[in-house]
């Protein structure tokens, strides 16, 4: 009531409720997840252990120097093996942590591991990346200039391509791997704890170069090698059906009988090279989907989800690495038959 005896309404403003925002993954679903995702990153990371000591050794036997797909696919079975054996520490502090081991709890395990361990996983999994595109334009060159092979496609000219390969992926880490350290304090309960200090501009560089750019270029480069493959393959299956026609035979069995051998190449790349995009497309689903959604990072609304995506890459690259040798097995009659020599295998 004012001063002249009326009556005022007053209004009050509404009071807005503000509704939680629930994460993706609760933890229950997560702690679940996790554990599978690690059980299954144990059992392919040693799979792919034994997988590519076997392809080394097959490859050995075969003669590394007998031509460029057995170096090359040496070469890759060796950055396999050292992705493989590179990410047994990070399974093994994650074992640990459930187990409440000290040193898992006072975060020295994933420092130490992630300097000495994890990080050089990252750096062999770009190698096999390079050196699977590297098989996939050779073989390009083979299939579109084959009367130019021999010429270019040199065991010593591929042997030096792939050490540039390793060398420029482990330059581009260098500038990381110099300004990362771990430093050591203490907790409010006066316990010793090591964190990893990185320096986020050689972060952000590591991110774009290794996580976007050889990736996405990997992709595109693989994708249209394989068009091409497949194309000059079909166009190859012709001109045998109009050679078995043909009355020279003498030319005819010998000129089956090379393009039989680039045929199986041929077709044992497409295979692998197939599985390698269809990798590599997975990954970087889950990389847009971090730089899309701001809440899905280590810190945010979503790091249930940003962990369960950033474990399931390493599972899914995990099982890249033990198909190769299966994929040998089944579509290449020399690798067969060496892998059978070796164990005394007898042919049915």
């Amino acid at each position: 009531m004012n001063s002249s005896g009326t009556r005022t309404a007053t209004t009050e403003a509404p009071v807005t409720q503000v509704t939680p925002v629930n994460p993706v993954v609760n933890n229950e679903v997560y702690y679940f997840t996790v554990i599978i995702l690690y059980s299954a990153l144990t059992i392919f990371s040693f799979t792919g252990l034994v997988t590519n000591a076997l392809n080394m050794l097959v490859f050995v036997s075969q003669g590394l120097t007998s031509d460029s797909i057995t170096v090359l696919l040496f070469a890759m079975s060796v950055s396999d093996l050292l992705s493989s054996i590179f990410m047994f520490p990070w399974l093994v502090c994650f074992f640990m942590g459930r187990m409440n081991v000290s040193l898992v709890r006072n975060n020295y395990c994933y420092s130490m591991s992630t300097m000495s361990a994890s990080l050089y996983r990252v750096i062999f999994t770009r190698v096999t990346c390079l050196i699977q595109t590297y098989i996939s334009v050779e073989r390009v060159f083979f299939v579109v200039f084959p009367l130019r092979v021999n010429s270019v496609i040199r065991t010593r000219n591929t042997i030096i391509v792939n050490v540039g390969l390793c060398i420029v992926i482990f330059m581009m880490f260098t500038p990381y791997l110099a300004h990362a350290l771990i430093e050591w304090s203490h907790d409010l309960m006066n316990l010793t704890v090591a964190t990893l200090v990185e320096n986020s501009e050689d972060k952000t560089v590591i991110a774009i170069n290794s996580g976007l750019i050889i990736p996405n270029v990997d992709i595109v480069v693989n994708s249209l090698a394989t068009v091409v493959i497949v194309h000059r393959f079909s166009v190859m299956q012709k001109f045998r059906e109009n050679l078995s026609s043909s009355r020279y035979s003498v030319q005819k069995l010998k000129s089956q009988g090379m393009l039989s051998k680039n045929v199986e190449v041929s077709k044992t790349v497409i295979v692998i090279t197939s599985i390698y995009v269809i990798n590599l497309i997975c990954n970087q689903l889950q990389t847009m989907i971090f730089f899309t959604y701001p809440e899905v990072t280590q810190e945010g609304l979503n790091k249930n989800l940003y962990f369960v995506l950033y474990i399931s890459r390493f599972v899914i690259e995990a099982l890249l690495s033990t198909t190769n040798m299966f994929c040998y097995l089944r579509m290449s009659s020399k690798f067969r038959q060496v892998f059978k020599e070796i164990f005394s295998i007898s042919k049915k």
